[in-house]
């Protein structure tokens, strides 16, 4: 058994985190802001619970102390950029990184750090149609992916200058619930479209015609609530890569017992990239919806490439998206499946914004 932190305790991944590594028989000092409304998730977990804000330094350096591990979670998320000033924003996320960088700098002990980025680093929107790698250039557009760089960076300077034993994870937009049963709807591919289409720097952005998919906005508003496939003339259709949280926590757990996990970064995401057309369909068909299919010029596709926590640790990820909906669903009939829901949907993109 060892002593483990975990920063947003209460988070979509961070109490799954807790919640395996108590299973496993692991001390865990689960930390999170006083009068947290999420703290009921850790209900019946044997965990120690620490109130604290993550810009307290000594509080921070307190719940460390005498750690053997801290895995990294706490963070606001992109779609909370809007509801608060960018300084806040800023300083929760990469502040709150620095304090726990320093905490685990003057923890007295050798310390393994297993810190959360994400693929904002890269920016899903702008990257090409190949998978990405970890060494993938990072030229994000937004508040949220410029956080993450800094906070890469400052692990990168620690871990050099004081010999900190870190991994990075890198995961593209992890679910813990039925959200997912949502978001491949005609109001998100009119929010994307609002907002991307016009931007060059972005895959969304259809240089030929950028204009075209405003033939498709009516539909798409009327419908905004149906399952949605966008497709470009001659059928491709758009292109995902989610993330199980199931396959995050396991992630997780072979960062902090292998060794060799020290000094990478890795991406986690589901076995396969989900194509539109055939993760659509098949939500439709586990839950009686209607699709439509909705003809634009712009593509958008992305996926990961998951050879680097293949070749260093063995680890693959055991979850295809079409587990990922049957597990959604059993979740939205009340079954236990083992996960603990996110308490908000990670998604940026609403109609409206």
């Amino acid at each position: 058994m060892s002593k483990i932190t975990v920063t947003g305790a209460t988070g979509r991944v961070g109490a799954n985190v807790v919640k395996r590594l108590t299973e496993t028989g692991h001390e865990v000092i689960a930390c999170m802001l006083s009068g947290d409304p999420q703290e009921s998730k850790l209900d019946g977990l044997a965990c120690r619970k620490q109130h604290f804000d993550i810009l307290d330094t000594d509080a921070v350096a307190k719940a460390i102390h005498g750690a053997d591990a801290v895995v990294h979670t706490a963070a606001v998320m992109e779609g909370m950029a809007s509801k608060m000033p960018p300084s806040k924003f800023f300083d929760i996320n990469v502040k709150g990184a620095f304090n726990v960088l320093e905490g685990v700098r003057n923890s007295g002990i050798s310390t393994r750090l297993v810190c959360f980025s994400s693929t904002a680093a890269y920016d899903v929107i702008t990257v090409g149609r190949e998978p990405v790698k970890e060494d993938h250039v990072r030229k994000p557009l937004s508040l949220y992916g410029m956080n993450k760089i800094l906070i890469e960076e400052a692990v990168h300077q620690y871990a050099w200058q004081y010999d900190i034993a870190y991994t990075l994870i890198r995961p593209n937009y992890v679910v813990a619930g039925p959200e997912v049963l949502d978001i491949f709807r005609c109001g998100v591919v009119l929010a994307m479209l609002k907002q991307y289409s016009d931007e060059k720097k972005c895959q969304l952005h259809a240089p030929d015609d950028p204009t075209g998919w405003l033939a498709a906005k009516p539909k798409l508003k009327a419908n905004k609530d149906v399952l949605c496939v966008p497709r470009c003339p001659g059928g491709t259709s758009w292109r995902w890569h989610m993330t199980d949280i199931r396959d995050v926590v396991s992630l997780v757990e072979a960062c902090l017992a292998d060794d060799r996990a020290a000094g990478h970064t890795f991406n986690v995401a589901a076995k396969d990239a989900c194509n539109w057309d055939r993760v659509v369909p098949y939500i439709a068909e586990r839950t009686d919806r209607e699709v439509i299919d909705v003809e634009i010029p712009n593509l958008w596709q992305f996926s990961f490439d998951q050879t680097a926590a293949k070749e260093v640790l063995g680890f693959e990820p055991a979850y295809d998206h079409k587990q990922i909906v049957d597990t959604a669903v059993a979740m939205k009939r009340g079954e236990d499946v083992g996960i603990i829901p996110g308490s908000i949907a990670p998604l940026a993109f609403e109609p409206g914004k």
